[in-house]
């Protein structure tokens, strides 16, 4: 069925009120900051890429991230984070089932003292070495295949605590609403109980060695529901001029057999000049989905424009290897942040 005309002009409507009414509230969010004293920040990125998969004869353009951050703090107890991403505003609803996509995060932040911080808002679980790391520091184009198993930026509330001993001892513990990632439909809000716990703790046990361990539980009362449980760790470490990361995660998923599974990676990158870095990936993962396994080896490298600040602008080249037919492919990101 054709759409008819007043549907037409709804969507025409949508489409002129978010071209024009998102760019003024931010100026006006813009302007409002530069008239003040307060140290507020704007921020943000933009990251184009250019892929030619397997199964393509020539590159396809894109946009991985347009984000626009606006953070600061309204006095000494409290701080706030807005971040958007106009590649999403096409996206009605975000990961989590609840929330509109083109909002990546968005928080409030409580200090109780110099240790412990409170978020309330729309941002990143605990659950995932490689997913929390910023998507502007990334050493690869593309994270990888253990994006399928973690749990997604959701709405909710965090404890944070960091730097508790001499190893920087902290942990994270949030309540979040129902159904993960990729298991949206998890739970139900309305059954009072069902919530999505996730809780993270992390250390530097010797000097630039990061180490974490996380947990995650997404619980549900609907019958023919079972809750979803996730687990891992993670170590960072930089030394020098190479960098060595890994992860291993676990996630038991009765509901879904294509995030029932673990997922595994190593990679390293090694800072041969200023501006050049080679770097090395390999991934395996492995469900109950026989036909979503998948082992990946990246190569490739990085060429950073301003030594001094590596991902203010940068160009990344990788080669992705699959062991699955068609998913090969050479991958470009060129990006800025300002």
């Amino acid at each position: 069925m054709s759409p008819s005309a007043l549907q037409i002009q709804t969507r025409m409507f949508k489409g002129i009120f978010l071209f024009v009414a998102i760019p003024l509230f931010l100026f006006a969010i813009a302007t409002e900051i530069f008239a003040q004293s307060k140290p507020y920040d704007i921020n943000g990125c933009i990251q184009t890429t250019a892929i030619k998969s397997e199964n393509n004869d020539g590159f396809l353009f894109g946009f991985d991230r347009v984000r626009l951050t606006v953070k600061g703090a309204l006095n000494p107890k409290v701080d706030f984070r807005l971040q958007v991403d106009f590649s999403k505003q096409s996206t009605d609803i975000d990961k989590d089932g609840d929330s509109p996509g083109i909002i990546k995060d968005a928080e409030m932040k409580i200090k109780a003292n110099s240790h412990v911080v409170v978020h309330f808002g729309k941002f990143k679980t605990p659950i995932g070495t490689e997913f929390n790391m910023s998507g502007q520091k990334l050493d690869f184009v593309k994270r990888g295949l253990g994006q399928a198993l973690v749990f997604e930026r959701n709405l909710g509330a965090m404890v944070r605590a960091s730097k508790l001993n001499k190893m920087n001892l902290g942990f994270d513990l949030g309540v979040f609403n129902p159904g993960p990632s990729k298991a949206n439909d998890i739970g139900s809000a309305a059954a009072g109980n069902d919530y999505t716990l996730a809780g993270r703790v992390h250390a530097t046990p010797v000097k630039n060695v990061f180490a974490e361990a996380y947990f995650g539980n997404a619980m549900t009362s609907v019958v023919d529901q079972e809750n979803v449980s996730i687990f891992g760790a993670g170590v960072k470490t930089k030394f020098d001029k190479l960098n060595v990361n890994g992860e291993f995660m676990m996630r038991k998923d009765g509901n879904s057999a294509a995030q029932d599974g673990t997922d595994f990676w190593f990679s390293a990158a090694y800072l041969v000049t200023p501006e050049f870095e080679p770097v090395l990936k390999f991934e395996k993962l492995d469900v109950s989905a026989d036909a979503s396994d998948q082992a990946i080896t990246v190569i490739g490298f990085n060429y950073f424009f301003n030594p001094k600040d590596h991902h203010q602008s940068k160009i990344q080249v990788n080669y992705h290897m699959s062991d699955l037919d068609g998913y090969d492919a050479i991958q470009f990101m060129f990006q800025v942040k300002y």
